[in-house]
């Protein structure tokens, strides 16, 4: 047996061994064991799925969950909308939770546990069952676990430290602290007020988003999704007020004549609109959803951004191409066109692999990497100046463009177009839909043209 067939042979010993092995390691594996050598048994016994309320004692304080629906709610010490994931996570932490040892089956006194009077009191009411409760007390000397019992047993027991810090929990944290509800995917407009102007933008049915107050310009994909994504995890540090004070008083909070207000349109129609107020402190600041007797403080991270002002938000750079979607273009220059068009294939290892190719006017294969580079360099030229008041096209040299772009993406994204004008020794950009010129550095120009005609 020689050459390849040896290898292979090989191969299949090799590979039959290491199942081997993994079948014996896997088939020894068993519970986890505890100190006695006995299998660890669990604290409560409850499907995860049935369970309907948890109530945390601790510190005198009560915080009672209800689970109505697929929804969480806070019962006490207030009625409030309860973190989901949160509630979730407790939960888990309760349904995993293991004995680490038996100290005592039982005690005369409870006291020298911490039992007596418990440090924490945790009760889970599962649907169609009895009420399943945990009595926990002090903590050991080494800090590693918890002393611990059940009202139903007298027998006194270890728990880990790390397996309750779930339990950890003021009432403000296990609130829904989420301030308006949202999805950044489902946001379709958005409106700003502020010290900096006011303007609007919309998304189109690409995915694209532009100004449409004060002027219609492009806007930043990423800069625009970045704001989003603010706004989406947007949560409240603590409340202010929620018993009517805002709407009784709202200058207190500043909120009689919002300093800044944020309004989210979305898919389905309907309207989110932020009011963020005076500051309170310590780069904090008022805000409220409209209409909501809620005001909460919120981190300055949201009005940072939002003090950048639309500038923040255009699109800085001739065209947001993301080379893996482009699927072909057309290049326009020196009074002829070209069109150039990407293959995908799977290679060896079942990878997608491009290729490009020139398909007129005459068929030429092309280097992916030098059709890569030349797309790169346009995402790579970034604005020098926005003319939000232009003249005439022939004030730039756009009358006659000296280069042209059309982009095609993949992904239901469309084309992207861009022309080329040169002026007095300046170079202009234009964007169909758009209603700047914009002015470019004529050396980037020089070197993204070059780019282009080398293909």
């Amino acid at each position: 047996m020689k050459g390849p067939f040896l290898r292979t042979a090989l191969l299949a010993v090799v590979a039959a061994g290491f199942g081997a092995y993994l079948y014996f390691v896997e088939s020894k594996k068993e519970a986890p064991m505890g100190e006695d050598g006995k299998k660890k048994e669990k604290v409560f016994s409850f499907d995860k799925a049935k369970v309907k309320e948890v109530t945390l004692v601790a510190s005198g304080a009560t915080v009672k969950l209800v689970k109505e629906g697929e929804a969480w709610k806070m019962e006490s010490p207030l009625a409030a909308a309860a973190d989901a994931s949160a509630v979730d996570s407790i939960v888990t932490s309760l349904s995993t939770l293991e004995m680490d040892e038996e100290i005592a089956p039982s005690a005369d006194n409870l006291k020298d546990f911490g039992l007596e009077t418990p440090e924490k009191t945790v009760t889970v009411a599962v649907e169609g069952g009895a009420p399943q409760t945990l009595l926990v007390g002090a903590k050991l000397a080494d800090g590693s676990g918890l002393y611990a019992k059940t009202p139903d047993q007298t027998r006194i027991f270890t728990v880990g430290s790390y397996a309750l810090s779930s339990l950890d929990k003021k009432p403000f944290d296990l609130r829904d602290r989420d301030l308006l509800h949202v999805k950044r995917d489902a946001v379709q407009t958005l409106e700003i007020s502020g010290p900096e102007g006011a303007y609007a933008l919309a998304k189109s049915d690409k995915g694209e988003w532009a100004f449409t107050r004060p002027l219609a310009t492009l806007a930043g994909r990423w800069s625009v999704d970045g704001l989003l994504g603010t706004l989406e995890n947007l949560r409240m540090e603590e409340v202010a007020a929620e018993d009517g004070a805002a709407v009784k008083d709202p200058k207190k909070f500043g909120l009689d004549k919002p300093s800044r207000v944020v309004t989210l349109g979305l898919a389905d129609g309907a309207n989110r609109t932020l009011q963020i107020g005076a500051s309170a402190g310590d780069k904090k600041w008022h805000a409220r959803q409209a209409g909501s007797p809620l005001v909460a403080v919120i981190a300055g991270a949201l009005v940072d951004d939002l003090a950048k002002g639309m500038k923040e938000l255009r699109s800085k750079r001739l065209l947001e191409i993301a080379t893996y979607e482009t699927e072909g273009f057309d290049v326009s220059a020196d009074g002829a066109t070209r069109t150039f068009a990407k293959t995908t294939t799977k290679d060896a290892q079942g990878l997608d692999s491009a290729k490009w190719k020139r398909t007129a006017p005459d068929a030429k294969d092309l280097e992916t990497t030098k059709v890569e580079d030349a797309l790169f360099k346009i995402g790579g030229v970034e604005v020098a100046e926005f003319l939000d008041a232009p003249k005439g096209p022939e004030a730039y040299g756009l009358e006659a463009p000296f280069f042209a772009v059309v982009i095609r993406s993949g992904a239901g994204k469309g084309e992207q177009k861009l022309e080329l004008g040169k002026k007095d020794g300046s170079v202009y950009a234009r964007r169909p839909g758009d209603s700047s010129i914009l002015k470019i550095d004529a050396a980037k120009a020089d070197e993204l043209v070059k780019a282009f005609s080398e293909l």
